[in-house]
């Protein structure tokens, strides 16, 4: 993720999650675009607010911004078209909510606001790649939306079951995205990792794997082609998921499973082995491109693609690792070195290891099948058989 700034005297760097500038106080936000954090001047006269770049339109802050502070997005009123008066103002990010956790319960809000932030974060991912993403008002049939909800309690860090609220499982139904409000909870989280011997557990992360099988849904179910060359890397899906699940939680991962998996869970089904390495995916390239931004990252060689094509592929600017044409092999020799940097970073602050995993070829492989799904490349890949051994581009 880069940083941006204001355009105050001082540039005060601003990040993201940003709202205001700290130097000077100005509204800042990111508007329907989602490409960029931007500061906002306030026109007393109408209530609104503009940008010096387009004074001639017109933003308001999304209600959620507004009255809760949970989001940072900005609406453009000039195409804002209610269909009735009492339509919410809602930014990109918001219109993709669902249900939002009862708010009339004061501790929800903080833990609602970090479960937007780690949304936005996993949106602009998408975006930036240029993935399909649209919310239910633009593709009904097949959009993209959220609950977010609860089955506990939030006063005792959500051990106590609320009564005559049904079970919340986070997952995906058709589209549909549940991420339980608990895992918004550090506590509780932490919990859960404990007990199920997870060596990394974050709400990002519920976000980018759950997103990972709606992407599954999107760009390989739909092509018999592809879906049959998936099959080659991450199994037969075919198989019933409901006995998988039950052999895993009643036998454990195979002892061997470091070898061709990103995780434990993963090993689980074919559907989970594709979701964590989607996320794991999404996991590097967001962290490689905040190492970008900062000049720290590792070495990018072997890469043929000529920047000054983005304005062309309306990706942003600067934003190497979300381009088509990067080397999977360079993007990932690049994390390798990036990640020991991370470790030892940690490590130097009395930290666990940011990134405990190890990308072995066949991992690697994986990612490299995910990386061409996303960018419609999957020609690149080569079809495995006895003969055949896993290549990358």
């Amino acid at each position: 993720m880069k940083t941006f700034k204001c355009n105050c005297k001082d540039e005060q760097i601003l990040f993201f999650e940003s709202s205001h500038c700290i130097a000077c106080q100005k509204t800042v936000g990111i508007d329907d675009e989602f490409s960029a954090v931007e500061p906002y001047e306030f026109d007393e006269s109408s209530g609104l607010y503009y940008k010096q770049s387009t004074p001639q339109s017109h933003y308001k802050k999304c209600d959620n911004n507004a009255q809760y502070g949970a989001c940072n997005g900005m609406v453009n009123m000039d195409s804002f078209m209610p269909k009735t008066d009492s339509e919410e103002v809602l930014c990109f990010a918001c219109k993709f909510n669902e249900t939002i956790p009862d708010l009339s319960i004061n501790e929800h809000i903080p833990l609602w606001t970090k479960m937007e932030t780690a949304k936005r974060r996993a949106l602009y991912t998408l975006k930036a790649l240029g993935v399909p993403l649209n919310n239910l008002v633009q593709d009904p049939q097949s959009g993209l939306s959220f609950d977010f909800i609860t089955d506990r309690s939030v006063i005792d860090h959500f051990a106590t079951k609320l009564e005559g609220q049904d079970n919340v499982f986070t997952g995906l139904d058709c589209g549909h995205i549940t991420i339980n409000l608990a895992e918004a909870d550090d506590v509780a989280r932490s919990q859960t990792k404990l007990a199920m011997g997870e060596r990394y557990r974050t709400l990002l992360g519920h976000f980018r794997h759950e997103l990972g099988h709606y992407y599954f849904d999107q760009l390989i179910v739909g092509c018999p082609k592809k879906h049959a060359l998936c099959k080659q890397y991450f199994g037969d899906d075919s198989l019933d998921y409901q006995l998988a699940i039950d052999a895993h939680y009643k036998n454990g991962a195979p002892a061997n499973w470091h070898e061709n998996f990103i995780s434990e869970y993963a090993t689980m089904h074919p559907f989970e082995d594709w979701a964590e390495t989607w996320a794991h995916y999404m996991h590097i390239i967001d962290t490689l491109e905040t190492a970008k931004n900062f000049s720290i990252t590792g070495s990018t060689t072997g890469n043929e693609f000529d920047i000054e094509d983005a304005e062309e592929l309306r990706l942003p600017q600067n934003s190497y690792y979300f381009y088509a044409q990067t080397s999977i092999d360079s993007l990932l020799d690049s994390w390798m070195e990036y990640s020991v940097i991370l470790n030892s970073l940690n490590r130097s602050m009395g930290l666990a290891d940011a990134y405990p995993f190890v990308l072995t070829q066949s991992v690697r492989a994986k990612l490299s099948f995910i990386h061409h799904a996303i960018h419609n490349r999957l020609n690149l890949m080569p079809e495995l058989n006895s003969n055949t051994s896993v290549t990358e581009d």
